[in-house]
């Protein structure tokens, strides 16, 4: 009697109710996607060309650079970085920079961007101003980057430009690269690419009188987002 008043009329309404309920259950949005990133990245650099005592391929220097970014909702791309460069022959030399840079998406897969550096170098720069041969001077670089995503993981850094000067003394450094990143997973990347560089600065000893090919580097890094 207790089963019939009671618990079945209480059955039926559950019944009745539970695909109102659960038409009113929404899946929770996905995670939004990341906007920070940090990496650090490390190359050796060679001569490019026989240059005095430096023989071409022989080692120039080595670079550690950590950086940090972050992607803002209108494509717009921010970042700085810090690179020390140790020199063959116990010099070093060290870089401060700020970019901010814009994303335009031409096609699915393809992504072009343009981006301004602003920066400072000093310590044992080879920078010629006035009668010192280390000025420590303040830049601005001008990069575009083109990206074809291959793969959900793979993607094809097709080329790095960079045209790169002091302010106030001539240290033109363009440089062109390409290389590759593999995506392990939706926050971690790895990464490396190829560069050539040229180089033009104040002195009359040639062949820096004009712009000409200075170094070649091969590089690997690592970012993580969040």
């Amino acid at each position: 009697m207790l089963f019939r008043n009671i618990i079945a009329p209480l059955g039926f309404c559950l019944s009745i109710a539970t695909p109102v309920f659960a038409a009113d259950l929404v899946e929770a949005p996905p995670p939004a996607a990341p906007t920070w990133t940090i990496g650090i990245e490390g190359s050796p650099e060679f001569y490019a060309i026989n240059n005095g005592s430096n023989t071409a391929r022989s080692l120039a220097d080595t670079y550690f650079k950590f950086s940090v970014s972050h992607n803002f909702d209108n494509n717009f791309v921010g970042g700085v970085f810090f690179q020390p460069t140790f020199k063959t022959g116990g010099k070093s030399q060290y870089y401060g920079e700020a970019s901010l840079g814009y994303k335009i998406k031409l096609t699915d897969a393809f992504t072009l961007t343009p981006s301004l550096g602003l920066g400072y170098t000093w310590h044992d720069t080879g920078i010629i101003k006035g009668g010192d041969a280390n000025a420590q001077v303040p830049y601005y670089a001008l990069y575009l980057a083109g990206d074809w995503k291959l793969t959900k993981q793979w993607t094809w850094n097709v080329f790095n430009l960079r045209y790169r000067n002091a302010f106030n003394t001539t240290w033109e450094t363009p440089k062109v690269a390409t290389g590759v990143t593999y995506n392990i997973d939706s926050t971690n990347a790895v990464y490396a690419n190829v560069g050539y560089s040229w180089k033009k600065t104040d002195t009359a000893s040639a062949p820096y009188n004009d712009l000409t090919a200075d170094k070649l580097n091969i590089a690997i890094g690592y970012k993580h987002s969040l």
